[in-house]
Formats: structure tokens, sequence, C-alpha cells
């Protein structure tokens, strides 16, 4: 039996020395003031060891104060546990009322010396315990005071457990009942229900609802609503906040883009600038050079055009030359064309023939009018003159007629001559055209076959080859490039599940290792603890078990019976019921035996408890083992992640780097495409437009070779023509003057002829007239006039001659240097002609020759200075760029990196896209802005994805895109999707489970009330209260109301939720969001419910029901007044009695074998017939009374009955001391 036996009081108080045994009821009776309160609280101090639940007003001293009011003020606690008594000493330490247990039972002399007065201090009575009685440390702490009396051992050290009066965790409502009956507190159906539901079980049913709403469902509603965004749709059936997002990384690659464009652009400026600076000054040096060329060439060029002029002139004076005599021929053939100049050469010529027939004409007048001597010698003079003059006549006229063909057949070799001239001439001269037209026709055959040649070469030629070679190499780099970076990426990524599922099994070895090695500790661990558990039941039971009785009735028992009793079956068992039949210990069952050759030994309680020890040790090992092995697989976890999370970064970095070269390949590639196309298509129309022009050229070179060949066959055949024209002349000339000399000759033969015949005709006249004459002999006057009209004629003619014989000289020699000489001229003319347009066609050949030579120098030199206008124009461009906002954010990678290779680009126009890049990133930083705080309007700085919503700095928003752009290419929405499923479905889940285990009680408390309700029918010796019922409602709380409703919603869907999402609108979605709508109702609940932890007393409410004499309390949640205040006293006593008893049967399970006290104070308020009863019903109940009244009533109901009396201090008239005499001791048993 275990029981708080004595108290002792040494200057505590106003009391100076007392012993109040509590072994039984006690009675304290005095008059109101003289200490009762006082001692009761004292003993409640015992139980609950709160200064602040004694029932002291504030007006009043403080417990400390007033009960320790000296440093040697004491209060001894005697207690007896089986049959063993310590004590528990309370006494000031450092200005605080502490406790001390010693194993002995109370003696005055450690307090007290010879003197009669308390040992100041604690120094003293440790003297007194001397070495033999053990003390323990100082126990300062009201919380591990309680629990070593209560025996809640845990993290107590061993040496206290044996001083526990019970052993129970839940020991709480004790000391709490018993202040409740001396403080006559409400009572509250709260307390009622914790008290029932702590004699259950040790273990507390509570559900943390702080742990819902701090932890589980903290931010819940945000949460949900942070999930939801990512699912929910506009009208137009879009998810707006996935654009947002979409957008965002839309811009943040777009920006990074123009960033490495940026870099890019700012490496090529840099090298077009080192370009310019490398070749400016050589560029300059071969522009002087290449100009020095050019005006070389110029100065050439005006020299080739005099020259060319001087040629031609040559030829144009020459024509002009021939110009003019051909004028002057043609001139003076008109005018003696004019005088009828045939007419005057015929009379010229007539001159030497009428000079002879003057001559005649006069000889024969003279003869006519001579004085002959004789007419027959007169007429044979005559006759012979005539003769002779028809001779001479005739001679004159062979003469003439040998000098018409001695003349003609000069004039006849001088026509050919001439003409064979002019033929050699016209024949040189066509030669030269004939050799420049077949090599103009072989030019154009060449020029022709080089076309076809161009032609032949064009099919196989591509035009801006160079360009589309390049695009084609680039488009190839690009092409590997994007074949590299996908194989980088895919390699990357399989190496990146690779490596994810090297992490999984690697962290699940890892766990499972350790799980395997703390399971294996755990077994150790359990093992111990079950050799703990026997080795502790066997202390409890060693006082009710064999163990104990032949501890107390066979001395020396180790030694005989203990060598052979089995100690798990028998020993200890407390169902043997053991009896001694003789004193012959020595015997077994009648059967001596030597024991001595046994080894086994019983081991002692001190014994087990160090073999107990030692198993906590183990235990206390194997915890720390586990632990290691818990943080070193936590180490090993973290350190896995470090390595992994490392290797996956360096992972992500490829492949994000990789995509962004496959975007940016891609993009090239595009841009490659339209270049090549472009080229492509360039080629062609240019390659078309050559062919077309070939072809247009080969068509004008026919026409051209057609005209060459036309042009050499006109060249032939006019040679050939005017050769023949010439032959023709010629003919035609030698004709002319054959016939003028066959005319000449003819009229000269006719006059010949007619001479003669005129000189025969004279001569037969001349004979006929001598015949006459002689016939007559006188003169023929008829004759003389015939002559004489003749010679008239004759010197007419003669005088006309002579009058115009200059203009036919003239003509003659006209004719002979001019005339005859146009036919030359003419074809000298011709010549100099085609020598002149031949000339000039030379001359343009040579002309375009030297000015195609001279334009392509003057090319080189344009694009030399061109070039350097560029140069020029760039360092310009530049200095000015220098000083702008887009120079300064490219400045590093301006300095830094320098790429050799020449940029074919301009500053100029690397500058202009520069500025383009810059502000298109400023536009775009503002649109990535914009889009982010449109973004994160949409979430609260607490949720679930840790978005940042305070953005400041610019870095700020670009880390919140990558981070989001991480955040969407790794689909973290279905993992925060998944974990919040996951999490609610738990949460709901757990609810129930928990709710479900929270009022799994039910049936228990069902039966522990109506145990109460019928302990109370059963065992009712108060007279005054007819009925007293309890009975239990479901609870009023909101909470747990919820509670409920979650349980059986999870009770009803528990294998469908969570096996859709929570954000769908499927049939179990709905269910969904129907468990999500009932969390949310229990967030708001929870945000006004105070407590943090949710009791089984919460999950019902409980009711009274009293019946005293004829008044009916009806249900009712809370006592205050039922009845008379003696009556209200009595039934509050009553349930606080019965709450004690069931918790006392059920605090400790493992034996129940212990008393209890309760105080109640100004007990005379009752009747003397209820103060009977009230006793009856405690003791009945293994409850002890402490009652305080005015006066004894009945005291051979209580085992001691003590008066207190006030009496004035010997030392101190104005303090009165306390003074407590026994004044009845019933020594009958009051328990059975």
């Amino acid at each position: 039996m275990r029981y708080l036996n004595k108290i002792v009081f040494i200057n505590s108080a106003s009391v100076k020395y007392a012993e109040i045994g509590l072994d039984g009821n006690v009675h304290l009776i005095g008059t109101q003031g003289v200490g009762k309160s006082t001692l009761l609280r004292a003993i409640l101090f015992f139980y609950n060891a709160n200064k602040s639940k004694l029932g002291i007003s504030r007006e009043k001293k403080r417990f400390d104060e007033y009960y320790f009011e000296y440093q040697n003020s004491y209060i001894i606690y005697e207690i007896v546990k089986d049959n063993i008594p310590f004590c528990v000493l309370a006494y000031k330490v450092n200005g605080k009322v502490a406790f001390r247990f010693f194993n002995s039972e109370y003696q005055k002399k450690f307090f007290i010396d010879e003197n009669n007065r308390a040992f100041e201090n604690w120094e003293k009575t440790r003297d007194a315990l001397g070495k033999a009685i053990y003390y323990t440390k100082i126990i300062s702490s009201y919380e591990e005071y309680r629990k070593i009396i209560y025996g809640d051992n845990k993290g107590l050290k061993s040496e206290f457990r044996k001083y526990a009066l019970i052993e129970s965790k839940q020991y709480q409502n004790i000391p709490r009942t018993i202040q409740n009956v001396l403080l006559n507190s409400n009572l509250e159906a709260k307390f009622i229900k914790d008290t029932i539901i702590n004699s259950i079980s040790e273990d507390e049913f509570t559900i943390d609802v702080s742990n819902y709403s701090k932890n589980h469902l903290r931010d819940f509603e945000t949460q949900i609503k942070d999930i939801r965004i990512w699912f929910k749709k506009n009208k137009k059936g879009e998810i707006v906040v996935r654009n947002q997002a979409d957008k965002i990384i839309d811009n943040y690659r777009i920006l990074n883009f123009l960033k490495r464009e940026k870099k890019g652009l700012a490496i090529n400026l840099s090298s077009r600038i080192n370009y310019i600076e490398r070749e400016k000054s050589q560029l300059s040096t071969n522009h002087s050079t290449e100009n020095s060329k050019l005006e070389e060439l110029f100065q050439k060029k005006e020299n080739l055009k005099g020259i060319h002029l001087k040629r031609e002139q040559k030829l144009i004076s020459k024509i002009d030359y021939i110009n003019k005599k051909l004028t002057e021929a043609e001139n003076k053939q008109t005018e003696f064309e004019s005088q009828n100049i045939k007419l005057l050469i015929e009379k010229v010529a007539k001159k030497e023939g009428l000079t002879s027939k003057k001559s005649a004409k006069i000889d024969e007048k003279n003869l006519l009018t001579s004085q002959f001597a004789e007419i027959s010698q007169k007429y044979k003079a005559l006759i012979t003159q005539t003769k002779n003059q028809e001779k001479e006549f005739a001679n004159e006229r062979n003469a003439e007629i040998n000098r018409y063909e001695s003349e003609f057949g000069d004039r006849k070799s001088e026509i050919f001559e001439s003409y064979n001239k002019l033929i050699q001439e016209i024949k040189k001269a066509n030669q030269e055209l004939e050799e420049k037209a077949n090599n103009e026709v072989d030019f154009f055959i060449d020029k022709e076959n080089s076309f076809k040649r161009d032609k032949a070469e064009l099919k196989h030629k591509t035009f801006y080859e160079a360009e589309i070679r390049g695009c084609e190499d680039e488009k190839t780099q690009l092409n590997s490039k994007i074949q590299k970076s996908n194989t980088l990426i895919l390699n990357s990524n399989n190496a990146k599940k690779i490596l994810v599922k090297e992490w999984e099994f690697k962290e699940k070895e890892i766990v499972h290792n350790a799980e395997s090695k703390v399971e294996n500790e755990q077994v150790h661990q359990k093992k111990h603890s079950t050799e703990i558990e026997d080795i502790e039941t066997k202390i409890r039971q060693s006082k009710s078990s064999l163990y104990g009785w032949l501890n107390d009735n066979v001395p020396n028992w180790e030694g005989t019976i203990g060598k052979v009793i089995d100690e798990k079956y028998v020993l200890f068992n407390t169902e043997l019921s053991p009896k001694l039949i003789d004193n012959n210990t020595a015997l077994i069952f009648g059967l001596e035996i030597n024991l001595n050759a046994l080894d086994n030994r019983i081991k002692t309680v001190k014994e087990y408890n160090q073999e107990i020890e030692l198993l906590k040790a183990k235990v206390t090992e194997v915890q720390k083992s586990i632990a290691l092995i818990n943080d070193s697989k936590e180490s090993s976890l973290e350190n896995l992640n470090v390595k992994f999370r490392k290797k996956l970064n360096t992972l992500k970095e490829v492949i994000s780097t990789n995509e962004y070269v496959v975007s940016q390949s891609e993009q090239h590639l595009k841009n490659n495409k339209i270049k090549l196309d472009e080229w492509i298509l360039k080629s062609t129309s240019e390659k078309a437009a050559v062919l077309s022009k070939i072809e247009e050229d080969l068509e004008g070179l026919s026409i051209q070779k057609s005209k060459a060949k036309e042009n050499l066959e006109n060249i032939i055949k006019g040679g050939d023509r005017e050769i023949s024209k010439k032959e023709k002349e010629r003919a035609v000339e030698i004709n002319n003057v054959e016939l003028a000399k066959d005319e000449a000759i003819k009229t000269i033969s006719t006059s010949t002829t007619e001479n003669k015949v005129d000189a025969d005709k004279r001569i037969k006249e001349l004979k006929n007239q001598q015949d006459l004459e002689l016939n007559n002999k006188g003169v023929d006057t008829e004759r003389l006039e015939i002559i004489e009209d003749c010679l008239t004629e004759i010197i007419e003619d003669l005088s006309f001659i002579k009058s115009n014989e200059r203009t036919v000289f003239d003509y003659e020699k006209d004719k002979r240097e001019l005339f005859d000489k146009v036919p030359e001229l003419r074809a000298d003319k011709a010549t100099n002609r085609k020598k002149q347009n031949t000339l000039k066609k030379e001359q343009r050949i040579e002309q375009e020759k030297f000015d195609k030579k001279y334009n392509q120098q003057y090319d080189i030199v344009q694009a030399i200075q061109t070039k350097i206008d560029e140069f020029n124009k760039d360092v310009e461009t530049f200095n000015q760029f220098k000083t702008s906002d887009t120079f300064s954010s490219i400045q590093n990678d301006f300095l830094n990196k320098i790429n050799e290779n020449n940029c074919s680009k301009t500053a100029i126009l690397i500058i202009e896209e520069l500025n383009d890049r810059h502000y298109k990133s400023i536009d775009k930083f503002s649109d990535l802005r914009q889009s982010v705080n449109s973004f994160i309007n949409n979430f609260n700085e607490q949720n679930i994805f840790r978005f940042k919503v305070k953005l400041n700095e610019d870095s700020d928003f670009i880390n919140f895109a990558i981070d989001l752009k991480e955040f969407i290419e790794e689909d973290k929405i279905n993992q925060f999707e998944k974990r919040v499923n996951e999490r609610f479905s738990h949460i709901i889940q757990q609810i129930g489970n928990e709710t479900t285990d929270l009022i799994s009680k039910e049936a228990e408390i069902e039966k522990i009330i109506k145990k109460i309700n019928n302990d109370f029918i059963s065992k009712n010796f108060v007279e005054a209260i007819k009925e007293m019922e309890m009975r239990t409602q479901k609870s009023s709380n909101p909470v747990v109301k919820l509670l409920i409703k979650i349980k059986e919603f999870n009770d009803e869907n528990s294998l469908i939720l969570g096996e859709d999402n929570l954000f769908t609108s499927s049939e179990t979605g709905n269910k969904n969001h129907k468990a999500v709508e009932l969390l949310k109702q229990l967030v708001k609940e929870l945000e006004k419910y105070k407590n943090s932890v949710l009791t089984l007393s919460e999950s019902f409410d409980l009711q009274f029901r009293i019946v005293e004499n004829d008044n009916d309390s009806g249900w009712v949640e809370k006592l205050s007044n039922v009845g008379s205040e003696g009556t209200d006293v009595l039934v509050k006593a009553m349930i606080n009695i019965l709450l004690l008893n069931v918790f006392k049967d059920n605090a400790s399970k493992k034996f129940k074998d212990f008393k209890l006290h309760c105080m109640m104070d100004e007990i005379g308020r009752l009747h003397p017939n209820n103060i009977k009863g009230i006793l009856r019903f405690a003791n009945d109940r293994n409850i002890l009374l402490i009652n305080g009244s005015p006066t004894s009533q009945n005291a051979i109901d209580y085992r001691y009955t003590y008066k207190l009396f006030k009496e004035q201090s010997k030392t101190d008239n104005k303090k009165y001391i306390t003074r407590i005499k026994r004044l009845v001791k019933v020594n009958t048993k009051v328990f059975n």
C-alpha cells in the first residue's frame, strides 16, 4: 500500500511544530482563523505543488513568505510505500521552496536539536541524517517533483523512480480533482470529461490543431489558389497565368538573345576597329600607288587621242585635197563643156590642113596669075604642083595618122598604166580591207566561239558561288552545331536521367542501409527494452510475488530454494499464495539435495536495478547509434545531394546553353535559308540574265558576223566591181581614144581621099584646062574667084582656130593633168575614205581597250578610296558611339574579346545594329518587367512556389525570369500539384484517422459514465442526493463538427480521394473540391479556435442532472449552485470523489494499491448524516477525507481528530502561534 502517512510542520505558517497523521480520515476542528485552511493547503501542496492553485487570495502573503518565513522553516511529508517509509522535505532554497527526498521515516532528531530548536540549515539536517540515510539532490522544479510523486518516469533519473506514489503519465487530473474538492470550484463538464478520458489510458487522445493551422493547413487557401490559378481558364479557354509565364520566358529568351547578339556585335565591332587600324595605313599607300598609275594612264589616254587625231587628220587632208581636185576638174569640165570644147578641138585639129590648103590655094592663085611661057609647062607645073600638093597632103595626113597612131599607142599605154596603177591600188586597198574584214569576221567568230564557250561554261557555273558556298558552309556548320547541340542535349538529358536514377538508387541504398542498421539497432533496443520491462515487472512484483514473500518469511532463501526455483514462471508469480508448512527450509518437497553443487544465484532488487541501468545505458548507446546512423544518413544524403545537384546543375547548364545554341542556330538557319534562297535566286536570275545577255550578244554577234561576212563579200565584190569598173573605164577610155584616133584618121583619110579626088579632079581639070587654054590661051578667072573664096574661108577658120587654140591647149593640159586623173583621184578618195573608216574603227577599238584599262584602274582607285572613306566614316561614327549608353553597356565585351577574323560589316552597320539591339533590350526589359509584375500580381509573399513578389533591382527581374523558366521547363507545377494533392489528400486521411482515433473511445467513455452512474446508485450513502446522472451528447464544438464531417467524407471517399487532382472537373475532382471546401471551413474555424490542441473531451458534450430532495437541476453542462450552500458543496465533492475514483482505478495500470486524500474545508456546513455519508462514500473508494469544521462531530468516523487553536507568542506579544492538539485517535481499521 502507498499513501501519504504524515505531515510535519516546523516553523511553518504560524505553527512552530506539529505532526499530523494522515493514514486515515482526519478531522481538523477549531474556530475560524486558527489555521485549518492553512493545514489543508499544505497537504494540497503535496499533491499539486502549484502555489497558484492553493486558494490563497492575492491580498494575503505569498505561499513562500507565509509557510517558509524563516530559513529553518520546514514541511515534511512522510510517505509509506509498501510498508517502507520515506520523506519529502519542503524548505526554502535561494528564496524559493524546493524539495528533497530522503530514505527514512520522519524522526524529530533530523530537524530539532537537544534544545528543541529547529536546525538553522540543511547542512545540520544532513549531518543528522548521517551516511546511512540516502537523500537526493534538491528538486527545484515543481514539474519534476510532480513527475516523481506520480511516477511519470519519462526523463527522470532512476534514483527518483522509487519515490512514486503511483505510476502514471496522465496524473494531472488527480491534483486537479483534489484541489477542486478543497476549493469548492465550479464543476465543469470539461474537467469531468478529462478525468474520464485520462482514466482510459495514460496516452493523451488529442489532435494538435495548431499543427494543422500552423503547418498542415497554413496558407491552405493561398496554396490552393496558387495551384488552381495554373489551371483556371478565361472565357477564351486560355490559362492566363501560363500565358503570362510564357510571355516572361519569351521576353527573357529574347532579352538573353539580344544580350548575346550585343556581345557578338561588340566583338565584331572590336574586330572591325582593330582591322581598320591595321589596314588603314596600307590602304593609303595602295591608294597613292594606284592613283599614280591612274594618272599615268590618263596621260597616255590623252596622248593616244592626239595620235589618233593626227593620223586621221592626214587622211582628212588627203581627202580634202582630192575633193578640191575633183571639184576643180568638175568645174573646169563644166567650163570647157560650156565653151563647146569638142567643136573647138575639132576646129583646132584642122589647123595644119587649113594652113596647107591655104598655101596650096595661094600657090594655085600665084600660078593662075603667073605668066608662063608655055601653057603646057604651066599646066604641067600645075599638075605637078597638084600632084605634089596631093602627095604632100597625103604625106602630111599619113604623118598625122602616124602621129595619131603613135599618140594612141602612148595614150593607150598611159591609160593601161594609169588604170593598172588604180587597179593595183584598189586591189591593195581591198586587200587591206579584205584582211581587216577577214580579221573582223575572225574576231566575231572568235568572239562568238568565246560566247559559246562562256555559254557552255555557264551551264556549269554558279553565280555568287562564294556567297552561296558561304551560306551552305554556314548552313552545314549550323546544322552541325544544331546536331551537336541536340546530341549534347540528348546525351545530357540521358545523363541527367541516369544521374537521377543513380542518385535515387544511391539515396535508396543509403536509406536502405541506414534503415537496415537502424532496424538492427532497434532489434537490440527492443531486446534491451523487453529485458528492462521484464526486470521492472519483476521489481514491481517483488513485494506481491513469491520473491517478496520469500524475502519477508524465509531467511537465506537465495541459497536454498533460490538455487532451484524457476525465476521467470515461479519466483515472480503473484498468484502462488505461499505458506510455511514447517521450519525445515532445507528440504524441497521433502527432498534434501546438495545445493552447493549448483552455481545458480538469485539477483537482488538492487542488482536488478543495476542491470536495468546497464540495459538503459545500452539502450542509450543504441539510441546514440541510431542517431549517429541517422546523422550519417542525413550527412550522406546531403553530400549525395550536393554531389549530384552539382552534376545535374552542370548538365542543366549544358542543356540550357545548347538549347540556346539550338534556338539561335535555328534562327540563324532560317536567316541563312532566306539569305541562301536570295543568293540562289540572285544567282539564278543573274545567270539567266547573263545567259540572256550572252544570247543577245550571240544574236548581236551573229548579226555583226553576218554583216562582217557581208562586208567582206562586199569588199571582195566591191573590189572586183571597182577593178571591173576600172577595166571597163580603161577599155572605154581606150576605146574612146581609139575611136577618136580612128575618127581623126578617118577624117584625115577622108580628107586625103577627098584631096586625092580633088587633086585627081584638078589634074583632070588642069589637063582639060590645059587643053582648053591651050585652046583659048587665056586666064581662068572663075577659078581664081573660087580660090579666093576658098582662101577667105580658110583664113576665117584659121583666125577662129587662132583665137581658140589656147583654150584647146588649156583643155588638153587640164585633160592631161586633171581630167584624165579624175578616176585615179576618185579611187584615191574612196581608198582614203576606207582608210579613214578603218582607222576610226581601229582607233575606237584601241581607245576602248585603253579606256577599259583606264576605267579598271579608276575602279581600283575608287574602290580603295571608297574603303578609305568607309574606314573614316566608321572611325568617326565609332568615336561618337563611344560616348553613348550603348557603348557603356558593351564596353567590357568590346575590350575583352577580339575576334581575329576580319569583320565584313562596317562599323556604322554594326553600331546601328548595336543601338537597335540596345534599345530593343531596353524595350524588351520593360516588357519583361511589366510581364513579371503582371505575373506576380497573381501571388502573395507566402505563395506556395516561393516566388518573390517584391522585386526592385533589374537583376531581381532577370533572376525571377531564370527561376520561372526553370520552373516551367522542369514542369514544377505538376510536382507542386502532385505534392499539394498528396498533401491535402493525406491531410484529409490524417484528419479522418485522427478523428476516428479521437472518437474511437466513445464506447469506453459511455461505459465509464455508465459505471459512474451505477457506482453512485450502488454506493450512495448521502440521503440528500436522490439522483445524480451524467450523459454524453454530440459535440457542439464547430471544429469537432467539421472534423467529423471530414472523417465521414474520408470514410466514404478514401479509395478515390487523391486519385485525381484537386484541380480537375471530373466527378472525382468534384469530390476533391468538396474536400477542399471542408478544409477551407476548417481553416476558418481554426482561426477562431483559441486552443492549440483539440482534446478527446471536446469530441463530445457532457451533461449533468442532479436531483436534491425535490430540486431537479435538469440536464446542464456546468454545476455552480445546486440547492443550498451545503448541498452544493456536497454534490461537487461527491462528483469529484467519483471522478477521482475513476481516475485512481485507471490511472495506474501496473498496480492499484494506493490511497489518496481529499480535503474539505468548513465541513460543518453539512448535516452530520451527510458528513458520515460522504466519509463512507469516499472511504469505500479508497479515498481518505481531511475535513475542517468549527466543532467535532461523530469523532469515531475519523481516525484522527485534531484541535487547532491560537496562542500568543512568548517572544512577540503581537504574534500568535497555532497549536495543534490531537484529541482522538481511533485504532479500528477504516479500510477492509
